[in-house]
């Protein structure tokens, strides 16, 4: 009620000032009174604009002014044509309003689920924890490592989720896998990049095996160490170096490690590749991949 009073108010006020200017029309002013009513408050507000607008106008606005007199065929077709155009207004409201209101139905539907997967995505991933720790009780270095890798991937996923676009920004992801270490210690340059799903979950535990091979053996086993990740895009390839600095001599291995196999297939899954160079001030590591699947 509120809404068609203060449309019918403002339509009048308008229609008497198109009367001081000798503008003398009769419904310009309502046909937007009645669209707005029908949006805000529904097809009975839209009516009701429509009744009002019948009501003021045949009073006030059809000599002889403030009386409601016996109409001409020509008003009576002008309050005709705007009742039929104004209910149309009305119909085509409602039936945007019923669109608009199924629309935000299912964006909240598709939310709850969403927000069910993301908490069913956790619970698997700290089952599957939980069963890594308890099969290898005897084991704990072990359990800490493929612990560590299903974290990599849940927290990847964690950041795909947060987005509206499903994708991550590298920087992100950078940091993501450098905060149990201190902020200083990473040092990033390069265009902002976002990584699709896909490549954002295998990116992830790429990073987790480089962090925490720092940390056990390389730039980030001393509190002055850090290491450097510059990139540049080319086309849809991403190519990355990895650069350790201020930490113990690195000397390769005789043989591939598991963490080695993980960083390879994953970036070969994302059409990537990795060079190691183990120099004297530290692991050099060039990396490319695909930025998006």
């Amino acid at each position: 009620m509120l809404v068609v009073i203060l449309c019918v108010a403002v339509a009048t006020l308008l229609r008497i000032a198109f009367a001081d200017f000798g503008l003398n029309v009769l419904f310009p002013s309502y046909y937007p009174a009645v669209l707005l009513a029908a949006l805000l408050a529904g097809a009975p507000a839209g009516v009701g604009v429509i009744v009002g607008a019948i009501v003021i106008v045949w009073w006030a606005f059809i000599p002889p002014h403030y009386q409601f007199s016996q109409l001409s065929a020509e008003q009576a077709a002008d309050l005709v044509v705007f009742a039929a155009s104004s209910g149309c207004l009305v119909v085509m409201s409602h039936l945007y309003r019923n669109v608009l209101l199924r629309l935000r139905q299912r964006d909240r539907e598709r939310d709850l689920l969403v927000e069910e997967l993301q908490h069913r995505g956790r619970n698997t991933y700290a089952v599957v924890e939980s069963i890594v720790r308890n099969t290898l009780v005897n084991d704990p270095a072990s359990a800490d490592a493929i612990a560590g890798r299903v974290r990599a991937v849940s927290s990847a996923n964690d950041l795909v989720n947060q987005s509206d676009a499903k994708t991550v920004e590298l920087r992100s992801l950078l940091s993501l896998e450098f905060a149990p270490n201190e902020q200083t210690q990473l040092r990033m340059a390069g265009a902002d990049i976002a990584l699709s799903a896909d490549v954002a979950r295998k990116l992830g535990l790429v990073f987790h095996e480089l962090v925490t091979n720092a940390m056990k053996h390389g730039a980030l086993s001393n509190p002055r160490g850090r290491v450097v990740v510059k990139w540049r895009v080319d086309g849809d390839t991403v190519r990355l170096k990895w650069h350790e600095q201020g930490g113990p001599a690195v000397l390769p291995r005789e043989r591939q490690g598991f963490g080695t196999v993980i960083v390879t297939q994953s970036l070969k899954s994302i059409a990537g590749d990795i060079t190691f160079a183990f120099e004297p001030s530290g692991l050099d590591c060039d990396i490319y991949f695909k930025c998006r699947q």
